[in-house]
């Protein structure tokens, strides 16, 4: 054997910046065997040709080729053969980064979310206080931006407004990871029944939203445009009902009828987070002057 002609694992493993294990491992399914093998102490010896074609593995692994891939390519060892593994490869990989991307953007949502919930939380108690003091009005009418709903309405039979509808709520978020819209707010629950009916075990008919930044997709409809009383309700949502009907009141008193229906923002809800004392609700009823 002539030694200048002939590498070590070890020097392999340092020109090609590849582990010895990993060189063991391809000499083990066959991929790159040792073109000599001492019997006697078990050394192994590369050629230049393997070193080549071991940096072209490394170069294939980076682009994440499986073994059986590489092994195929290695074996056909053509330009065009290669030229399209590669082009297959950037594909798939293209659509990777856009689903990353798609995760970061709808896990960035969730946080905005979170952290708006959280302001709300760290405001409540003082601002309670000062409302229980008759310096703060928990009530008020503003402008309700107008966004693009994912929405998806039914009969319901029997309801009772009392807790969330597990099903629902897992079948509209469904339905839009199905349909490639970026979910960019919460879910809205819009109550298109007579008022306070969702709370008495009643067939109701109710739309589940989410909000999306596509507007011309099936199923998306405008929601907001308009003014509407507003009000945040803290705590188990099984309570909600104590706000609407404070709202109600509050409509009622000021010289105000609504004039819509009923909606539901849930800005840290069940499905977000376990701790009931920490869900964040914002009631959204639709108002003009009486």
């Amino acid at each position: 054997m002539d030694r200048n002609q002939y590498y070590s694992i070890g020097e392999v493993a340092a020109t090609c910046n590849t582990s010895i294990k990993t060189l063991r491992y391809y000499d083990e399914i066959k991929l790159v065997v040792p073109e000599i093998r001492k019997a006697e102490s078990k050394y192994r010896y590369y050629s230049k040709d393997q070193m080549v074609t071991i940096s072209i593995i490394r170069k294939l692994r980076m682009l994440g080729f499986s073994i059986k891939e590489i092994k195929e390519i290695v074996s056909a060892d053509q330009v065009k053969n290669l030229e399209q593994k590669i082009e297959d490869k950037l594909v798939c990989i293209k659509k990777e980064i856009e689903n990353l991307n798609q995760k970061y953007f709808e896990g960035e949502q969730f946080l905005q979310r979170l952290k708006e919930g959280a302001q709300i939380l760290h405001l409540y108690d003082d601002e309670l206080k000062k409302i229980q003091a008759g310096e703060l009005e928990a009530i008020s009418v503003k402008e309700v931006p107008e966004v693009n709903l994912y929405h998806s309405r039914k009969i319901m039979q029997s309801y009772h407004n009392d807790e969330v509808s597990l099903e629902r709520w897992v079948e509209i978020n469904d339905e839009v990871s199905r349909h490639g819209l970026k979910v960019c707010g919460p879910i809205t629950v819009t109550y298109y029944t007579e008022l306070l009916d969702q709370f008495l075990s009643k067939d109701c008919d109710i739309e589940f939203g989410i909000q999306v930044e596509e507007s011309s997709s099936p199923h998306v409809r405008k929601f907001g445009g308009f003014r509407a009383a507003t009000a945040f309700h803290v705590g188990p949502y099984s309570d909600v009902i104590k706000t609407h009907i404070k709202i109600i009141q509050w409509i009622n008193q000021n010289h105000y009828k609504i004039a819509g229906p009923v909606s539901e923002e849930f800005i840290i809800s069940p499905v977000d987070l376990r701790n009931e004392n920490e869900h964040v609700t914002k009631i959204i009823i639709p108002v003009t002057r009486a």
